[in-house]
């Protein structure tokens, strides 16, 4: 009897466990498919929504788009006039012996505008800015259909001219243009201005750690080819390249300057190269390391002593630029920098069409 009991209680307890699995897997499917049925619901409502709805907008929204639109071609006209007010000017009653008789008197100017930095002027006076083509005796005069783009470029170089005599560039070595002219192709072009402006040379380093032995000296930076511009039916660019010496405050001050320039301007590249070394007043570091440790006070004195070369001139620095004691035109010596630009024209969209 009692094994009997036993029995029935286990198969009972069986039996409930086997009913509330069964009601909680049943809840879980109708919870389920209950928010199944809700999601369903709300879609249908949505689309009965849109096919109930006007095919055609209301009024109010037709004023509020064409309000949208007339904006919308308000500041697309605003933002061309803005571009368009920068495009370089492109005069068409310019003969071609107007251009030969103006560009002389233009250089000429400019070459005795040209500021003297660091003891001298920092264009030789034999300085044709890009245009040797047309000056000297071996001069050539231009086609009349090549004549306004001349007199763009020339407008653009006398801008940027400007403006790195503003930044106080020590020496402007170079300025080439995009040469256009029949007869020209960009594979031709050389560095305009080289000859005439002259290229700086590289100094030797005597000694320092890391330092090039005393018969190597710093080769000039090669001289890349001027890239062809960009013409779209939207806008096009002419490129310059304009390679100059300077301190590190004229390069930011002539980067800040062309990015203010009234033509509308794109710097693409810039190249600097050191003209020589860095250098510091002998003896110095070593004296400062013995002061403060007192250790090294041997060392110190047989620095000192090598410090001085042969012919009484300050050796290299090794510290880095963080760690040394002097600084200025005396201490670190100009870069050699080659800057890429473009500059856009702008024409009007209907043009474009």
């Amino acid at each position: 009897m009692n094994r009997s009991k036993i029995v029935l209680a286990a198969v009972s307890v069986v039996f409930l466990a086997l009913v509330v699995a069964a009601v909680v897997w049943a809840n879980g499917k109708y919870a389920a498919a209950s928010k199944a049925k809700k999601g369903r619901d709300k879609e249908f409502k949505e689309l009965e929504a849109v096919f109930s709805d006007a095919i055609f907008p209301s009024d109010t929204n037709v004023v509020a788009l064409q309000g949208n639109v007339k904006r919308l071609k308000e500041t697309r006209a605003e933002m061309e006039a803005a571009l368009r007010a920068m495009n370089v000017p492109s005069p068409t009653n310019v003969s071609a012996s107007g251009f030969m008789d103006t560009l002389p008197n233009l250089v000429l100017r400019k070459v005795k505008a040209a500021p003297i930095v660091e003891g001298k002027k920092c264009v030789a006076p034999e300085f044709t800015f890009g245009f040797e083509r047309y000056l000297g005796p071996s001069s050539r005069m231009p086609r009349e259909g090549d004549v306004p783009r001349l007199v763009q470029q020339l407008l653009i170089i006398s801008s940027l001219v400007d403006e790195m005599y503003a930044s106080g560039v020590s020496q402007i070595i170079s300025i080439r243009r995009e040469r256009f002219e029949a007869g020209d192709s960009p594979e031709a072009v050389v560095g305009e201005g080289e000859e005439s402006g002259g290229r700086p040379r590289g100094r030797r380093q005597r000694g320092g750690r890391g330092g090039r032995s005393e018969s190597e000296e710093e080769a000039p930076p090669p001289e890349d080819i001027v890239a062809s511009g960009i013409q779209t039916d939207l806008y096009s660019a002419q490129h310059f390249s304009i390679r100059f010496a300077a301190r590190q405050g004229a390069i930011v001050e002539l980067l800040n300057r062309l990015a203010r320039l009234k033509f509308f301007t794109i710097v693409t590249d810039i190249r600097m190269h050191k003209t020589g070394t860095d250098i510091r007043v002998p003896g110095q570091t070593e004296a400062k390391e013995s002061a403060q440790g007192g250790r090294r006070g041997q060392r110190a004195a047989a620095a000192d002593a090598a410090d001085e070369s042969a012919d009484g001139q300050p050796v290299m620095s090794d510290l880095p630029p963080s760690q040394r004691l002097m600084s200025g035109p005396d201490i670190d010596p100009a870069l050699d920098v080659t800057i890429e630009l473009d500059v856009y024209q702008f024409v009007k969209s209907e043009e474009a069409e």
